[in-house]
């Protein structure tokens, strides 16, 4: 059986010809650039999110880097994020000028409450969370901990698009429980475009205005002023994820499902750690992440090649964890706290097939490989 880890064209294939009937008369219409369709996304995402407004933007890297120089942070100050994340977010603080301080995981993988107690100092300006694999991050005691230190907060929800989470009673989805909100809408995401993307979401509406004068070269008049840049979603994205957004919830709801399969089978595996099962919306399943241990520790790279031999494709999300690559490590602005956990987990983590593509058939067969691979070894 082939099982592919992701299957664009399967997922993006029934928005296909209502996209091109658009896209025509977009095309012919020539409105390309700060268009409609942009102002329509943006509108209809950060209702979609609870939040005052959106920004759209080029990418999920220039959106956290907009976001932090919208907050207007004392330059040169400490910014506290995760090790267990892709490396954008530590060059976007890097890239701002700003001393990124890398603290380790939970057993979820996102970022270690604890270990953002002990990592703050006076020069900590703010907290980037990254909503890893999908699983919302421990909000309630982060915001807590955010308001006794007078941090602001960044959300990183470039793999966590329509997660929700109860706080203080009131239940809000991810981007809008911090200062600000970041998202990627990279193709592979739950909400994927069909090509580059990003957006700013936020309840505060002058950093909202920030981040829209910083995205268009600071065109007009703000107070602080800021030299601006060139980042804007483009009118072919933003149609498209108009009418991606609609299914957004569904396609999220069977990524649980497919996630259940995958718990139900490989719980019953001593060699392999499975994600948490999640409340409803805490966690939409961007990515489904086994770890290996006991007898299966160290045998990543053998699994991997036992699977490709049944027909399974894989990944590592990430293979190294950000103290271990050599341009952040050796980077003068890198701040390390010791990283017991992404430190020894980056080397026996894989992540499944995951998403409207995959089957409960293909999942309970991607499992029992597993399970088969296990009892060989």
């Amino acid at each position: 059986m082939e099982v592919r880890f992701l299957d664009l064209s399967y997922v993006n294939g029934p928005y296909y010809e209502e996209f091109s009937h658009r896209f025509k008369e977009m095309y012919f219409d020539s409105r390309f650039i700060k268009s409609v369709e942009c102002a329509q996304f943006e509108e209809e995402f950060a209702k979609y999110c609870g939040a005052l407004g959106c920004v759209g933007v080029a990418n999920g890297t220039d959106a956290i880097e907009i976001a932090i120089k919208a907050l207007n942070l004392p330059k040169g100050s400490q910014i506290i994020l995760p090790a267990n994340t892709f490396k954008a977010t530590a060059e976007a603080v890097l890239n701002m000028g700003f001393k990124a301080v890398i603290v380790d995981c939970d057993e979820n993988y996102n970022i270690s409450p604890q270990a953002i107690l002990s990592a703050i100092t006076p020069q900590t300006s703010a907290i980037i969370v990254v909503h890893l694999y999908g699983r919302v991050c421990d909000m309630n005691v982060i915001m807590k901990i955010a308001q006794d230190y007078g941090l602001l907060v960044i959300e990183d929800c470039s793999q966590a698009h329509g997660a929700r989470i109860k706080i203080q009673n009131e239940v809000k989805s991810v981007g809008s429980i911090g200062d600000v909100g970041t998202f990627s809408f990279y193709p592979s995401k739950n909400l994927g475009a069909i090509g580059d993307g990003g957006a700013i979401i936020s309840n505060t509406r002058s950093l909202l205005d920030r981040a829209r004068n910083i995205s268009n070269h600071s065109l007009l008049e703000c107070k602080p002023g800021f030299v601006g840049r060139n980042s804007r979603l483009d009118s072919i994205q933003a149609m498209f994820l108009s009418l991606k957004l609609r299914d957004l919830d569904t396609h999220n709801a069977y990524r649980a499902e497919i996630a259940a399969v995958y718990h139900e089978v490989l719980s019953k595996c001593e060699g392999v750690v499975c994600p948490e099962p999640s409340s409803p919306d805490a966690c939409v399943w961007h990515n489904y992440v086994i770890r290996l241990i006991g007898g299966l520790a160290g045998c990543r790279e053998m699994l991997q090649k036992f699977l490709e031999i049944k027909g399974v494709q894989t990944h590592i999300h990430y293979p190294l964890a950000l103290n271990k690559i050599p341009e952040l490590k050796s980077h003068i602005h890198m701040l390390i706290h010791p990283l017991p956990n992404a430190s020894n987990w980056d080397r026996d983590i894989l992540s499944l097939p995951m998403g409207a593509h995959v089957t409960k058939e293909q999942a309970e067969y991607v499992a029992n490989c597993i399970i088969d691979f296990s009892a060989r070894h």
